[in-house]
């Protein structure tokens, strides 16, 4: 105890464990944000996005739905005007999804009422001519960016599907 002209004071006890807390925190936030962004430049992601041409917008008046196996895509016309792209690769058991157009396991959930499905011969899901899941799986295909606009010399307009990883 010290003794002042007011009488005793007790002395505080040393709070050195508190007094650094909070600036130790902020190092070592600083610290693991700063390793966060180097490993992340020194590991960068591998994604690589690819442009595909699928045929004049005049093509698709007539078709309902379009294949491209050398891009494992196809292409669905819906009822109100749009397109969709459906990328066949299915994750889950690595396999490509086939379209079978007899199939009448689709008419129920297929635009008009049309038959075929997409089926995966490996794992044995099921899918609608607009990708989504019927049986066998709960994941719908993945359904990739289509974007309409002219060709490289501004005659006609083209339908394009960006594709992400097609190697993969």
């Amino acid at each position: 105890m010290t003794t002042t002209a007011a009488g005793p004071v007790a002395e505080r006890p040393r709070q050195t464990f508190r007094k650094w807390v909070g600036p130790g925190s902020l190092f070592l936030v600083t610290f693991l944000g700063i390793g966060a962004v180097v490993w992340g430049y020194v590991n960068p992601p591998d994604v690589r996005v690819v442009q595909f041409d699928a045929g004049p917008v005049s093509q698709w008046k007539a078709q309902r739905i379009v294949g491209f196996p050398e891009q494992r895509i196809y292409v669905v016309a819906l009822d109100d005007g749009r397109l969709r792209a459906i990328d066949t690769r299915v994750e889950s058991s690595g396999c490509v999804a086939q379209w079978k157009p007899d199939d009448v396991r689709g008419t129920a959930v297929n635009p008009a009422g049309l038959p075929g499905v997409f089926e995966d011969a490996c794992g044995g899901g099921v899918w609608s001519m607009i990708a989504n899941a019927i049986s066998g799986s709960a994941v719908p295909l993945r359904t990739p960016l289509v974007d309409a606009r002219p060709d490289t010399e501004g005659r006609e307009v083209r339908i394009w599907v960006e594709l992400v990883n097609p190697d993969r």
